[in-house]
């Protein structure tokens, strides 16, 4: 008896030693998370508060993902997509556009990988001279020393490249050249060092109020034909016209005819689509948190963000979008 009971003791703890593994396993199971990439922007600008807003909103909806921010920029981004260094990330149409056709920053690098998820606000190109300058255009800015963005930078390949080939000219066509940040580009107009600054940025745009506070300005606008030029060259440019008054204080008092390429969420089409599904359902249904990030995104609908501008979208960001009744077609 003695015997049998024992051997019932040991019956015993062995269920109760397996059941415990089963539950560790199980709270193991529970524990285990999707860890998400995402590549955000360079210190200083919206990109990168705005990711960290986005991490937030989709860890907090949905625990099992793990959204971590890395730094990047809208080329940067692609580029580690398209190498599997990250699941998301910033970007721009023309980005989207010359990756996908295997042009421009991205010749002999074709890729699909890079699929839109959602739209976020307008990237316009802002060209600006001092408005006691005699320069009305784009070609009147031969021979003249010049402020460019960084090299490697979307502003330098995307808008001062794209907008001087559509002119015939190409940077060689420009005076003397330096570059740097956009604040150090203003500066160098404020001081008479140069006499042209473009960036895409937001409007309205910091740098252009800064030398609007030393100077009256001058934004030069695009014509009809520029534009269509622009277009054939790269669809991932939005016509955008800066309304009368926007910089009035800087002395622009009518509207200007300008584009954009705007920034948008991209994700790779390695990444999971119900992974995807959640963070467009997480950041379309939580906008709102995005304005206290960025002015630019107060008042942005699901319809403005489900516009993907003829851009690949990703099965997952789709499904949500057809969903919602947020696709036009």
């Amino acid at each position: 008896m003695p015997v049998h009971i024992r051997g019932l003791r040991q019956v015993v703890r062995l269920a109760a030693i397996a059941a415990l593994s089963v539950a560790a396993a199980g709270a193991a199971h529970a524990q285990q998370k999707t860890d998400v990439i995402f590549s955000a922007g360079p210190t200083g600008g919206s990109w990168t508060p705005m990711a960290a807003a986005a991490s937030q909103v989709v860890n907090k909806r949905y625990p099992e993902l793990n959204v971590q921010v890395e730094p990047g920029a809208a080329l940067v981004n692609m580029e580690k997509i398209r190498n599997d260094k990250a699941d998301i990330g910033w970007s721009m149409t023309t980005v989207m556009s010359d990756a996908q056709k295997g042009e421009g920053q991205f010749a002999g690098k074709q890729t699909d990988k890079g699929l839109f998820v959602a739209n976020f606000y307008p990237n316009v190109w802002q060209l600006v001279v001092p408005a006691n300058s005699d320069i009305k255009s784009v070609k009147d800015l031969k021979g003249q020393p010049v402020a460019l963005p960084s090299r490697g930078n979307t502003s330098l390949a995307a808008g001062w490249e794209y907008l001087l080939k559509v002119n015939g000219m190409t940077l060689n066509d420009l005076g003397a050249k330096s570059y740097g940040p956009v604040s150090s580009n203003a500066e160098a107009v404020k001081n008479r060092q140069a006499m042209a600054v473009g960036w895409f940025t937001v409007v309205p745009a910091s740098f252009i109020m800064d030398m609007g506070s030393a100077m009256q300005v001058r934004v030069l606008g695009v014509t009809d034909e520029e534009l269509a030029a622009l277009r054939k060259l790269n669809p991932g440019f939005v016509p955008y016209t800066l309304k009368a008054g926007i910089y009035k204080d800087q002395g622009v008092t009518e509207a200007v005819q300008t584009f954009q390429s705007p920034t948008v969420l991209i994700a790779s089409s390695k990444t999971s689509p119900d992974v995807i599904y959640k963070i467009t359902k997480a950041i379309v249904e939580e906008r709102e948190e995005f304005g206290n990030v960025t002015s630019v995104m107060k008042g942005v609908t699901a319809s403005d963000m489900a516009e993907n501008f003829d851009m690949p979208i990703h099965p997952g960001a789709e499904k949500y979008y057809r969903e919602a009744g947020l696709l036009k077609k």
